[in-house]
């Protein structure tokens, strides 16, 4: 299996996952935190997901975020700058509508690459980094990472954190 086919498939695998997890949350749930906290909301913390994912996209695509082409902020209530003090009652069917319009956007996106294009070098906050480390990390791990936050918030709720 070539490096591009493995990415393709372990970002799907960590898109569905998260996808499936976030299905059943409900707005309580989405917007609990646990009594002196200082952990993330579920609602902010998935959203936080998918903004990253149409970030990434966004600068490799040289396009406009979909969060600001779609009208994202309006519709959710959030600042994709502060969205980490997003308190209150969140709307997970509209955070689920904007993490299929991200994720399909980030399907073709991957879809589209070649397998040498991995190994290009992009510009990062943090330097030159190959593409292929880069979509690994917004893609994959990043979203693994949060999944498992996401999952022990479900569960600190008493609800199955992971749909299996």
């Amino acid at each position: 299996m070539d490096a591009l086919t493995l990415l393709r498939e372990q970002a799907a695998n960590a898109d569905n996952l998260l996808l499936q997890t976030f299905e059943s949350v409900t707005p309580d749930q989405a917007g609990w935190r646990l009594p002196g906290s200082a952990a993330n909301t579920i609602g902010a913390t998935f959203f936080h997901c998918y903004a990253s994912v149409d970030e990434i996209t966004g600068q490799l695509l040289a396009r406009p975020r979909l969060f600001e082409t779609g009208g994202w902020s309006e519709r959710l209530g959030y600042d994709a700058q502060t969205v980490w003090g997003f308190e209150g009652k969140q709307d997970p069917g509209l955070l689920l509508a904007f993490a299929r319009e991200v994720s399909a956007a980030a399907s073709v996106y991957l879809a589209g690459l070649t397998p040498g294009a991995l190994d290009r070098e992009i510009e990062t906050r943090r330097g030159p980094r190959p593409l292929g480390g880069r979509l690994s990390v917004y893609l994959v791990i990043h979203q693994f990472q949060h999944l498992g936050e996401i999952a022990a918030l479900l569960g600190c709720q008493g609800v199955k954190g992971l749909p299996f």
